[in-house]
């Protein structure tokens, strides 16, 4: 990573604990939800197999207890992880159905899954009580805060967070990209462009990502999107996405958002939640 990156957190690699030392995928089973979990963030997205032999092991756990609530949601990251979005999608609205009580990481892991399947309405709900006690919960629920606060277009929560940012150039690197919109008189705007981008992909995302730069001398964001097979010629989404930008912009009379970008990659490229996370 750069001097002039900051990359987003990733929601599912929250605390729960160390890896066991002798965990591994394969021969020996995972015996519990935890263990499936953190053997889970573990891999990158184009480990299949390995993806696979742990829902085999998540299966047989959730034939004991097909409603336990944790194990849906670490099946939905599973189901994220093979590209599946339309299963992903039918499991999230199970879960919101059952309810339940869960532990802030997978709470987490959970909101930003509902973001990275499109569904931001959900996502909202959720964060809401989150944004109005900001200062309680911003440490735990930082990355997911965030990244809804991006995707909806919300500057007035990626201001909020810029506050109370912990990191210094994280915290100028947001408020210098709030800073832009609102000079241009464009806040409006940048929240209605994003959610019209985000009715583009919204029935092929499998995840929302993004990555901030400030080597051009201003903040730029851009948004990187990860989708299955169903979403077809990837360059030509992209260059659809691109175009909406360009589009709205010249509708509206208004300069180009040349500190907005967006990339559009096959879900086997995605990291591993944990290579993606750094410490608190």
């Amino acid at each position: 990573m750069s001097d002039g990156q900051y990359q987003e957190i990733s929601p599912a690699t929250a605390q729960v604990g160390p890896l066991p030392a002798t965990a591994q995928v394969g021969p020996l089973p995972a015996t519990d939800f935890p263990t499936i979990y953190r053997l889970l963030v573990k891999l990158d997205y184009r480990q299949q197999d390995e993806i696979q032999d742990l829902e085999r092991q998540l299966y047989l756990l959730l034939k004991e207890n097909p409603e336990n609530i944790n194990g849906l949601i670490i099946l939905m990251q599973e189901q994220i992880m093979r590209g599946e979005h339309q299963k992903a999608k039918s499991l999230a609205y199970k879960i919101w159905d059952l309810g339940g009580e869960m532990s802030p990481a997978l709470e987490a892991l959970f909101i930003s899954n509902l973001i990275n399947l499109g569904l931001t309405d959900m996502a909202g709900i959720l964060l809401k009580p989150k944004f109005d006690a900001l200062n309680t919960y911003i440490k735990i629920f930082y990355p997911q805060l965030l990244k809804y606060a991006i995707a909806t277009g919300n500057l007035n929560y990626i201001e909020r967070i810029a506050v109370l940012d912990s990191n210094f150039e994280t915290k100028k690197a947001l408020q210098d990209f709030v800073n832009m919109f609102k000079y241009m008189d464009a806040a409006d705007h940048f929240k209605a462009l994003q959610q019209s981008l985000l009715a583009i992909i919204k029935d092929v995302l499998l995840s929302y990502d993004h990555q901030i730069y400030t080597d051009r001398g201003f903040t730029d964001v851009v948004i990187t999107v990860y989708t299955g097979e169903e979403a077809g010629d990837l360059p030509a989404l992209n260059n659809k996405l691109e175009m909406q930008i360009t589009a709205y912009c010249a509708a509206k009379g208004l300069p180009r958002f040349n500190n907005l970008s967006y990339a559009v990659r096959p879900i086997k490229e995605h990291p591993s939640l944990l290579s993606m996370s750094t410490p608190a």
